[in-house]
């Protein structure tokens, strides 16, 4: 039971600054909601034929409960079809929050991250675990798919068919605010 208001602030180009204000409770092991931005321009790409995913993300949380639990990510689909989108039973991987169980850790772009890998309705959910709370992220979102082809034997010419960034709350009250907000696929 709860609540959640999310709203786009300013948007210039490809910049967007947005807000999502929420206050959830019971059953803390369920995530809530998925308030998020989905970028609809330059998918259906083979990850073979990309060169970089440049974002930034910067935001902040404020007005938080003691009981907070939620995830910050970023959740990318890929699939064997070029015209499919995230969750469908043709999606094959998801890039995101941990699911399953941790299975190692991966060096991408400067930092170690957990590693997890685990089933989610039909599809593999692997994720990379920052070290730490990240809240200015400005980097490059295709090491993390090398690193996929190179160490986890995903195949080169799967489709990148969703890419999206949000939050997920399980219990509890916060205001996460983004200030600056950026991704292309090139």
């Amino acid at each position: 039971m709860g609540w959640q208001n999310t709203q786009a602030t300013f948007i210039s180009g490809n910049n967007v600054q947005w807000f999502t204000i929420y206050d959830w409770a019971g059953a803390p092991q369920n995530v809530k909601s998925y308030a998020n931005l989905d970028l609809r321009v330059g998918l259906g790409k083979k990850l073979s034929a990309i060169g970089s995913i440049p974002v930034t993300w910067s935001y902040k949380y404020s007005a938080v409960s003691s009981n907070l639990v939620a995830d910050v990510s970023y959740d990318m689909w890929l699939s064997k079809a070029a015209g499919t989108t995230g969750a469908s039973s043709s999606s094959t991987f998801e890039v995101a929050q941990p699911a399953g169980s941790k299975i190692g850790t991966a060096s991408v772009n400067g930092l170690d991250w957990e590693l997890w890998k685990g089933p989610v309705s039909t599809w593999t959910c692997i994720s990379f675990v920052a070290p730490h709370e990240i809240t200015n992220f400005k980097s490059d979102l295709k090491p993390f798919f090398n690193y996929l082809v190179q160490h986890q034997g995903i195949p080169s010419s799967q489709f990148l068919v969703q890419a999206q960034a949000g939050t997920e709350p399980f219990v509890g009250s916060a205001t996460l605010t983004t200030t600056s907000y950026t991704m292309s696929i090139n």
